[in-house]
């Protein structure tokens, strides 16, 4: 049995504490060392609903930093009060159970060159749709990405290949080597974070820290995987007004993890200046009218059913269904965890298995 009582887990909450108690009872019957629950949300609201709910769980310490840290410095926090061997990061909207993160333990101590393991993940509570392992942050990702964008073509050839390889990953019985984890589920080797440098650098408020982290842990000679026999969900919601932060600290990944790119690039603006700006209408089909609801998605399908979803026209990354699984409508559930805003779909008619369509649409704000 693996030794829960060496592990500590980290929950980081900003404005979202509803979410976060579900996820630490999805942890439930708890049989691990200390919950560290930092609240970055500077809302006594969000204070006194927290410590109401967990003044009964002894194993639960609050850190209240008085402002909002962000989350890689807020898991700074809480990681420099831990002493735990393992320590595992897990957003609000993520769901763990117990055994899966016992599991996942077991991944890391059955192979001391793993300094940090995922499960497979899925987007939904029904496990219908997987979500990918961190997508790559490197030069060679960036430089094919830009390439990708100036040909509709060669960027579904690209999309179809990753698809196709993260379908074949999720259902390997061993962990499975990935150069980047996401922060949002992510059990880690204290050892092995101590030796790269520390957790998140604190020049990152939000976005790319893990990706940051995820370098350092690899030139330190570390490995890092996704486990399938693990399964946790995240109910992750696309939020466009992101875009902003993460182009900032976009730019710190690359000026620190990949100086000589990011100044042959000067700051990144040549690869900006080439990459061609992704047009819907030329990547797929356009519904034209925003939609409302799951039944008026499913009359504009004809009869087609969801592959894989995307905020991006390019479908990298993308939410997916499991390898040899049938494709499927959104559920009213799935459908509340989408944003307003723009996706893609591939689809597939069971009239032509096997055969993808892309299709673009609009999902209504407001809409149920």
């Amino acid at each position: 049995m693996p030794s829960s009582r060496h592990v500590d887990v980290i929950i980081v909450n900003y404005r979202a504490s509803a979410d976060a108690l579900v996820a630490v009872q999805s942890l439930m019957p708890w049989r691990f060392g200390t919950l560290w629950l930092v609240d970055n949300s500077e809302d006594p609201a969000e204070a006194e609903m927290l410590a109401r709910h967990t003044s009964q769980l002894p194993w639960t310490r609050r850190l209240l930093p008085g402002t909002n840290l962000g989350f890689g410095r807020g898991c700074n926090l809480a990681f420099g009060e831990s002493n735990a061997p393992y320590c595992l990061l897990l957003n609000p909207d993520a769901l763990l159970s117990a055994t899966d993160l016992e599991t996942l333990v077991e991944a890391l101590e059955a192979d001391s060159s793993l300094a940090a393991v995922a499960p497979r993940t899925f987007w939904d509570r029904n496990h219908r749709f997987l979500l990918p392992p961190a997508f790559p942050q490197s030069p060679l990702a960036e430089i094919s990405l830009a390439l990708a964008s100036r040909s509709p073509r060669l960027g579904r050839v690209a999309s179809r290949f990753y698809l196709s390889r993260m379908q074949r990953q999720m259902t390997s019985p061993r962990p499975v080597e990935t150069p980047f984890l996401a922060g949002a589920l992510l059990l880690l080797r204290r050892e092995a974070v101590l030796a790269a440098g520390g957790l998140f650098d604190p020049d990152y408020f939000m976005f790319y820290e893990d990706a940051d982290l995820a370098w350092r842990l690899r030139r330190t000679g570390y490995r890092l995987a996704v486990v399938p026999a693990a399964t946790a969900v995240h109910e992750y919601r696309h939020k466009p007004l992101k875009g902003s932060l993460m182009v900032q600290t976009r730019t710190i990944f690359f000026r620190k993890c990949h100086p000589l790119f990011h100044r042959w690039t000067r700051q990144l603006r040549l690869l900006e200046q080439f990459r061609q700006p992704l047009r819907w209408e030329e990547w797929g089909d356009c519904l034209k009218s925003p939609i409302s609801s799951v039944a008026e998605l499913d009359a504009s399908l004809d009869g087609a059913r969801i592959v894989a979803w995307s905020p991006s026209p390019m479908m990298m990354p993308a939410a997916f269904r499991p390898l040899s699984a049938s494709a499927v409508s959104f559920s009213p559930a799935d459908w509340q965890l989408l944003e307003p805003g723009r996706y893609m779909l591939a689809v597939e008619h069971p009239a032509l298995p096997g055969k993808l369509r892309y299709l673009s649409f609009e999902r209504r704000a407001g809409s149920g």
